[in-house]
């Protein structure tokens, strides 16, 4: 395996990979870039830059979008495609309102303020705003579903124009002197790194001696590249709740870790939802930029997002092993890698968490420290005195927390599946794959390990407990 080529000046990832310019997740996702651009304060600080950062490049998806439906004739589903997107993204707005307002503005926890802060800070949302006004143009156009779908855009944009004002002057609107909207964001950077940048032109079986960046970036592939940037934002905002509440636990602050983990629930509930939004292209739209293929003196060259996948993503496995599979066997030998495979996934940093507390040993800690030898002693009904109940709830909010995680992967796979079908994954691992992983089938073609690989919840004491527990 080989250390990945980097993008301009991109951190390294700590992958290995077969071939240096080979397409990976984290050049094409700029991952190491995108997380270097949250420097807060302090963690509630962290937390509002990553809601910020998560609104502008959303907002980036809005724009371009609604000026590509702007400029269609109407002879085409495509305005129709992008304006319901916008739809879509409107609902999941208000599911992150929801999220920041429980985490941060009902808490007061905010600190920081902002200087010469507007009450409409994003240049993006503004330029959302003034492109909308040209929508009744479309409108115009007598195309089927045309119409209705402007009229219902123009009605969610204002909804949550109220509610995202709303945002600002709760969170950032203070007197005090701070750093610029702008700047404080990163916001030249973090809307620059939705190049689409790929292994380069080459034969088939020949490796990639250069990256390669198409002349432009279709709404749809700026969206498929934000979608994933917008996860890992809140991924980074996981672990560190997680990182947070295991030292909490250890000392026996069993309310500040089980506030920590109600936030990272919350963000749990807003990513189910948001895995979803790839599945607003058409397939043939995902096929045009998944794999591109040209003749090039005779010889048939491709390039596009083959052999990247999103197994790639450092910071899932992170949370897969803080949350639990560290103890698993067969996660270990999957995380270890197979020559089969194009890429090494464990990384330097995962190394470490598989020898640091997992989230939970510590509550198994917790736990024992009270005397209790069993979690069934943990919980009683409501209207019986319960000496433990601050355990119990901590319980409560790990199992929703595991539950989120599962709701996840399901939903996973049933956004690929709608996207490909039965096809192989760009990772070579595929919906069929994915399944297994939940639980649902196994696998039958194209296998790269042995073992099954189902991975188990990451409390599976707490569910057992929930089997054994009678009146």
């Amino acid at each position: 395996m080989q250390t990945p080529a980097v993008w301009r000046d991109d951190p390294a990832c700590g992958h290995g990979v077969a071939h240096a310019y080979q397409t990976h997740y984290c050049s094409y996702t700029r991952t190491p870039r995108l997380l270097t651009l949250q420097r807060a304060a302090d963690d509630d600080e962290l937390a509002l830059i990553a809601a910020c950062q998560w609104y502008e490049l959303w907002f980036k998806v809005l724009r371009l979008d609604l000026a590509a439906a702007l400029a269609s004739d109407g002879q085409t589903y495509e305005p129709v495609k992008l304006l319901k997107r916008g739809l879509e993204l409107f609902r999941l707005f208000e599911q992150h309102a929801d999220l920041i307002e429980t985490m941060l503005v009902r808490e007061l926890r905010i600190t920081r303020a902002l200087r010469g802060l507007e009450p409409m800070p994003s240049a993006q949302f503004r330029e959302i705003l003034r492109l909308a006004e040209a929508l009744p143009r479309l409108a115009a156009l007598a195309f089927p579903g045309l119409t209705d779908a402007v009229a219902e855009y123009a009605v969610r944009l204002q909804a949550f124009r109220v509610r995202y004002e709303r945002f600002i002057s709760a969170t950032l609107l203070r007197a005090e002197a701070g750093p610029d909207y702008a700047g404080w964001l990163a916001l030249e950077t973090l809307l620059e790194l939705q190049e689409g940048v790929k292994g380069g032109w080459c034969a088939a079986g020949d490796a990639p001696q250069e990256f390669w960046l198409p002349d432009a970036v279709s709404p749809d592939e700026n969206m498929f590249i934000i979608v994933h940037q917008c996860f890992e934002l809140w991924f980074k905002a996981i672990l560190n709740l997680v990182d947070r509440a295991i030292p909490a636990l250890r000392d026996d602050l069993v309310d500040e870790a089980t506030r920590l983990l109600r936030r990272a629930v919350l963000i749990q509930r807003l990513l189910v939802p948001q895995i979803q939004i790839p599945a607003t292209m058409l397939p043939l739209d995902f096929m045009r930029f998944r794999a591109r293929t040209r003749d090039h003196a005779g010889t048939v060259q491709a390039t596009g997002l083959a052999p990247a996948s999103g197994t790639e993503s450092y910071q899932f496995r992170e949370i897969e092993i803080v949350c639990g599979l560290r103890d698993d066997a067969v996660f270990q030998k999957y995380l270890e890698g197979s020559d089969k495979l194009p890429v090494r996934l464990l990384t330097p940093r995962q190394r470490e968490r598989l020898r640091e507390t997992s989230l939970p040993e510590a509550f198994r800690e917790a736990v024992r420290r009270r005397g209790i030898a069993r979690y069934d002693e943990l919980f009683t009904p409501a209207d019986i005195p319960n000496p433990h109940l601050d355990l119990a709830l901590l319980a409560d909010t790990l199992l929703e927390f595991d539950e989120f995680f599962r709701l996840w992967r399901l939903n996973h796979v049933s956004m690929v599946e709608k996207m490909i079908g039965a096809k192989m994954g760009t990772g070579f691992l595929g919906v069929a794959y994915l399944a297994e992983t939940t639980g649902l089938v196994r696998q039958t073609e194209n296998r790269i390990f042995d073992e099954l690989q189902v991975r188990p919840r990451f409390f599976e004491e707490l569910w057992e407990t929930r089997t054994r527990l009678s009146a």
